[in-house]
């Protein structure tokens, strides 16, 4: 995707880099939540500075390209576990989060703060970085608060 006078890369990581990470099959809308995901990865790192290629966007530097897919991997895996869809176009879905379960004769009920609770979270991981993958790429100095192109 082109703005201005460079590139902004669709994708930081693909289905594979996924499975890697994860440890498991990449679901299958992988390609379209790593697309999301990179969004939000990408607005995170957006006052950092780095090489990029100026035909791709990508980083040119393999530990800042390698970093910045592990967090589009680690905030799709999120996704993944919390059942969120790219599909809904940016319209969070109600939460499938149960006020009680049942197995046999065992209840377990939680609290409309618990509930509240998870959905709270559930809205925060949609539409911002989850706190691992915030925290990798802080560990990696890789967040900032100005946007700088180079390359």
């Amino acid at each position: 995707m082109y703005f201005g006078n460079f590139v902004v890369p669709s994708l930081l990581a693909q289905p594979d880099d996924l499975a890697a990470w994860t440890g498991a099959g990449a679901p299958a809308n992988a390609l379209a939540v790593l697309r999301s995901c990179t969004t939000l990865v990408l607005e995170g790192v957006q006052g950092t500075i780095y090489d990029v290629d100026p035909d791709t966007g990508l980083a040119t530097d393999p530990v800042i390209a390698g970093a910045l897919r592990d967090a589009t991997c680690i905030q799709a895996a999120a996704w993944i576990a919390l059942n969120i869809d790219p599909a809904t176009g940016g319209v969070l879905q109600a939460s499938k989060t149960a006020r009680s379960k049942a197995i046999g004769s065992a209840r377990v009920e939680y609290s409309d703060s618990e509930v509240q609770a998870v959905t709270a979270a559930r809205a925060a991981a949609y539409r911002g970085l989850v706190p691992e993958a915030a925290r990798f790429l802080q560990q990696r100095n890789l967040l900032g608060t100005n946007v700088w192109t180079i390359g």
